[in-house]
Protein backbone atom coordinates (compact mmCIF):
# COMPACT_ATOMS: atom_id res chain seq x y z
CA UNK A 1 0.00 0.00 0.00
CA UNK A 2 1.26 3.69 -0.85
CA UNK A 3 2.45 5.20 2.09
CA UNK A 4 1.04 8.60 0.84
CA UNK A 5 -2.68 7.13 0.37
CA UNK A 6 -5.87 7.68 2.19
CA UNK A 7 -6.23 4.42 4.43
CA UNK A 8 -9.44 3.21 6.51
CA UNK A 9 -9.20 1.00 9.60
CA UNK A 10 -11.27 -0.83 12.03
CA UNK A 11 -10.05 -0.59 15.43
CA UNK A 12 -11.56 -1.79 18.68
CA UNK A 13 -10.97 0.24 22.44
CA UNK A 14 -11.89 -0.48 25.41
CA UNK A 15 -13.65 1.91 27.23
CA UNK A 16 -11.39 3.06 29.78
CA UNK A 17 -9.23 4.12 26.48
CA UNK A 18 -11.90 6.05 25.26
CA UNK A 19 -13.08 8.27 28.37
CA UNK A 20 -15.58 10.31 26.44
CA UNK A 21 -17.32 6.99 25.46
CA UNK A 22 -16.87 5.97 29.11
CA UNK A 23 -18.60 9.31 30.13
CA UNK A 24 -21.22 8.31 26.85
CA UNK A 25 -21.91 5.32 28.07
CA UNK A 26 -22.12 4.95 31.77
CA UNK A 27 -26.29 3.84 31.32
CA UNK A 28 -25.44 0.25 30.58
CA UNK A 29 -28.90 0.33 28.15
CA UNK A 30 -27.86 2.87 26.42
CA UNK A 31 -26.44 2.77 23.03
CA UNK A 32 -24.71 5.46 21.43
CA UNK A 33 -23.72 6.04 17.70
CA UNK A 34 -21.47 8.59 16.42
CA UNK A 35 -22.13 10.46 12.93
CA UNK A 36 -18.30 11.36 11.44
CA UNK A 37 -16.01 13.16 13.62
CA UNK A 38 -13.29 15.66 12.37
CA UNK A 39 -11.54 16.55 15.58
CA UNK A 40 -10.33 20.19 15.19
CA UNK A 41 -7.97 21.83 17.70
CA UNK A 42 -8.04 21.31 21.06
CA UNK A 43 -12.14 20.27 20.65
CA UNK A 44 -14.18 17.84 19.10
CA UNK A 45 -17.71 18.22 18.23
CA UNK A 46 -19.82 14.97 17.72
CA UNK A 47 -23.34 14.51 16.49
CA UNK A 48 -24.31 11.66 17.86
CA UNK A 49 -27.94 9.26 18.01
CA UNK A 50 -28.61 7.69 21.30
CA UNK A 51 -31.07 5.00 21.95
CA UNK A 52 -32.56 2.87 25.05
CA UNK A 53 -31.86 3.72 28.53
CA UNK A 54 -33.36 6.81 30.52
CA UNK A 55 -32.34 9.75 27.95
CA UNK A 56 -33.40 12.20 30.37
CA UNK A 57 -31.07 11.27 32.95
CA UNK A 58 -28.13 11.14 30.38
CA UNK A 59 -28.48 14.31 29.30
CA UNK A 60 -28.16 15.55 32.94
CA UNK A 61 -24.99 13.85 33.42
CA UNK A 62 -23.49 14.67 30.34
CA UNK A 63 -24.09 18.41 30.91
CA UNK A 64 -22.33 17.97 34.50
CA UNK A 65 -19.13 16.61 32.96
CA UNK A 66 -16.76 19.09 32.90
CA UNK A 67 -14.83 18.34 30.32
CA UNK A 68 -18.50 19.31 28.02
CA UNK A 69 -18.40 22.73 26.85
CA UNK A 70 -22.34 22.70 24.67
CA UNK A 71 -24.77 19.79 24.76
CA UNK A 72 -27.67 20.26 22.58
CA UNK A 73 -30.50 17.65 21.39
CA UNK A 74 -31.25 18.66 17.88
CA UNK A 75 -33.81 15.96 16.80
CA UNK A 76 -35.38 13.12 17.22
CA UNK A 77 -36.70 10.16 15.32
CA UNK A 78 -38.97 7.64 17.29
CA UNK A 79 -37.36 6.50 20.27
CA UNK A 80 -33.60 7.84 19.03
CA UNK A 81 -32.46 11.44 19.61
CA UNK A 82 -29.69 13.13 17.94
CA UNK A 83 -27.10 15.63 19.79
CA UNK A 84 -24.64 17.54 19.53
CA UNK A 85 -21.68 17.94 21.73
CA UNK A 86 -18.74 20.28 22.33
CA UNK A 87 -16.01 18.27 24.03
CA UNK A 88 -12.77 19.38 25.42
CA UNK A 89 -10.33 16.54 24.41
CA UNK A 90 -7.97 15.78 27.42
CA UNK A 91 -4.33 15.61 27.04
CA UNK A 92 -3.15 12.07 25.97
CA UNK A 93 -6.46 10.65 24.70
CA UNK A 94 -7.24 9.18 22.23
CA UNK A 95 -8.63 11.39 20.69
CA UNK A 96 -5.86 13.30 20.74
CA UNK A 97 -3.93 11.71 19.08
CA UNK A 98 -6.79 11.78 16.42
CA UNK A 99 -6.18 15.47 16.39
CA UNK A 100 -2.69 15.46 15.79
CA UNK A 101 -2.40 13.31 13.17
CA UNK A 102 -5.66 14.36 11.37
CA UNK A 103 -7.33 11.29 11.31
CA UNK A 104 -11.36 11.02 11.08
CA UNK A 105 -13.74 8.87 12.72
CA UNK A 106 -15.98 7.63 9.91
CA UNK A 107 -18.52 5.83 12.34
CA UNK A 108 -18.34 4.68 15.95
CA UNK A 109 -20.86 2.55 18.37
CA UNK A 110 -20.42 1.95 21.95
CA UNK A 111 -22.39 -0.13 23.86
CA UNK A 112 -22.63 -0.24 28.16
CA UNK A 113 -18.98 -1.50 29.26
CA UNK A 114 -18.21 -3.70 25.64
CA UNK A 115 -15.68 -2.12 23.62
CA UNK A 116 -15.91 0.66 20.90
CA UNK A 117 -16.02 -0.09 17.24
CA UNK A 118 -14.46 2.51 15.15
CA UNK A 119 -13.66 2.82 11.51
CA UNK A 120 -11.53 5.41 11.32
CA UNK A 121 -9.95 7.46 8.04
CA UNK A 122 -5.83 8.97 8.01
CA UNK A 123 -4.68 10.95 5.39
CA UNK A 124 -2.05 8.49 5.06
CA UNK A 125 -0.03 5.20 6.18
CA UNK A 126 2.16 7.68 7.81
CA UNK A 127 -0.14 9.75 9.92
CA UNK A 128 -1.67 5.99 10.92
CA UNK A 129 1.66 5.10 12.19
CA UNK A 130 2.03 8.27 14.15
CA UNK A 131 -1.61 8.09 15.63
CA UNK A 132 -0.01 4.54 17.16
CA UNK A 133 2.75 5.82 18.03
CA UNK A 134 1.31 8.82 19.97
CA UNK A 135 -1.62 5.84 21.64
CA UNK A 136 1.27 3.85 22.52
CA UNK A 137 3.40 6.53 24.19
CA UNK A 138 -0.30 7.74 26.21
CA UNK A 139 -0.76 3.62 27.13
CA UNK A 140 -3.78 3.73 25.17
CA UNK A 141 -4.93 0.23 23.95
CA UNK A 142 -6.84 -0.55 21.10
CA UNK A 143 -7.31 -3.73 18.46
CA UNK A 144 -6.77 -3.08 15.13
CA UNK A 145 -9.09 -4.83 12.07
CA UNK A 146 -9.45 -4.98 8.82
CA UNK A 147 -7.36 -2.29 7.10
CA UNK A 148 -7.64 -0.93 3.49
CA UNK A 149 -7.11 1.93 0.86
CA UNK A 150 -9.91 4.73 0.57
CA UNK A 151 -10.08 4.32 -3.08
CA UNK A 152 -10.43 0.78 -2.31
CA UNK A 153 -13.31 1.24 0.12
CA UNK A 154 -14.93 3.77 -2.19
CA UNK A 155 -14.91 0.25 -5.27
CA UNK A 156 -16.47 -1.50 -2.13
CA UNK A 157 -19.15 0.57 -1.58
CA UNK A 158 -20.15 1.83 -4.87
CA UNK A 159 -21.18 -2.01 -5.46
CA UNK A 160 -23.75 -1.82 -2.95
CA UNK A 161 -24.90 1.56 -3.68
CA UNK A 162 -25.96 1.36 -7.16
CA UNK A 163 -26.93 -1.49 -9.78
CA UNK A 164 -24.25 -2.49 -12.22
CA UNK A 165 -26.83 -0.89 -14.89
CA UNK A 166 -27.02 2.39 -12.91
CA UNK A 167 -22.93 2.33 -12.68
CA UNK A 168 -22.61 1.40 -16.29
CA UNK A 169 -25.10 4.94 -17.53
CA UNK A 170 -23.39 6.94 -14.90
CA UNK A 171 -19.88 5.75 -16.09
CA UNK A 172 -20.74 6.43 -20.04
CA UNK A 173 -22.52 9.61 -19.73
CA UNK A 174 -19.37 10.73 -17.53
CA UNK A 175 -16.97 10.01 -20.01
CA UNK A 176 -18.64 11.05 -22.78
CA UNK A 177 -19.30 14.33 -21.75
CA UNK A 178 -22.90 13.92 -20.66
CA UNK A 179 -22.66 16.27 -17.15
CA UNK A 180 -20.23 19.18 -18.27
CA UNK A 181 -21.90 22.78 -19.72
CA UNK A 182 -22.79 22.37 -22.24
CA UNK A 183 -23.19 18.88 -22.63
CA UNK A 184 -21.36 17.22 -25.04
CA UNK A 185 -23.39 14.57 -25.57
CA UNK A 186 -27.46 13.91 -25.50
CA UNK A 187 -28.99 11.74 -23.71
CA UNK A 188 -30.21 9.67 -26.97
CA UNK A 189 -27.05 9.24 -28.32
CA UNK A 190 -26.58 7.52 -24.66
CA UNK A 191 -28.85 5.75 -24.92
CA UNK A 192 -28.55 4.26 -28.31
CA UNK A 193 -25.04 3.60 -27.96
CA UNK A 194 -26.14 1.31 -24.36
CA UNK A 195 -29.36 0.14 -26.94
CA UNK A 196 -31.93 0.64 -24.57
CA UNK A 197 -34.78 3.72 -24.80
CA UNK A 198 -33.99 7.07 -23.72
CA UNK A 199 -36.36 7.17 -20.55
CA UNK A 200 -34.99 4.09 -19.17
CA UNK A 201 -31.23 5.82 -19.21
CA UNK A 202 -32.65 8.84 -17.62
CA UNK A 203 -34.21 6.36 -14.82
CA UNK A 204 -31.11 4.32 -14.56
CA UNK A 205 -28.63 8.02 -14.21
CA UNK A 206 -31.33 9.68 -11.78
CA UNK A 207 -31.82 6.73 -9.62
CA UNK A 208 -28.04 6.05 -9.61
CA UNK A 209 -27.14 9.71 -8.59
CA UNK A 210 -29.98 9.91 -5.90
CA UNK A 211 -28.77 6.89 -4.58
CA UNK A 212 -25.03 8.16 -4.27
CA UNK A 213 -25.95 11.60 -2.88
CA UNK A 214 -28.40 10.12 -0.28
CA UNK A 215 -25.52 7.94 0.70
CA UNK A 216 -22.66 10.35 1.05
CA UNK A 217 -24.91 13.05 2.60
CA UNK A 218 -27.19 10.69 4.18
CA UNK A 219 -25.20 7.72 5.40
CA UNK A 220 -27.38 5.49 4.21
CA UNK A 221 -26.18 2.78 1.76
CA UNK A 222 -29.33 1.09 0.29
CA UNK A 223 -29.72 0.50 -3.90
Amino acid sequence: MNDCMAVIVALSLPPESFPLGTMLTADSDLHIEFERIVPVGGEVVPIFWAWDGDLDAFEQRVRDDTNVQQFVAIDQVKDRRLYLLNWDIPSGAFLEGLTITEGIIRSAHGYGNENWEFELLFPSQDQLTKFHNISRENEIQYTLGKMHSLSEAGASELETIVTNKQREAIVLAFQRGYFKTPRQVTLSELAAELDITQQSLSDRIRHGVEAIVEHVLFGTSES
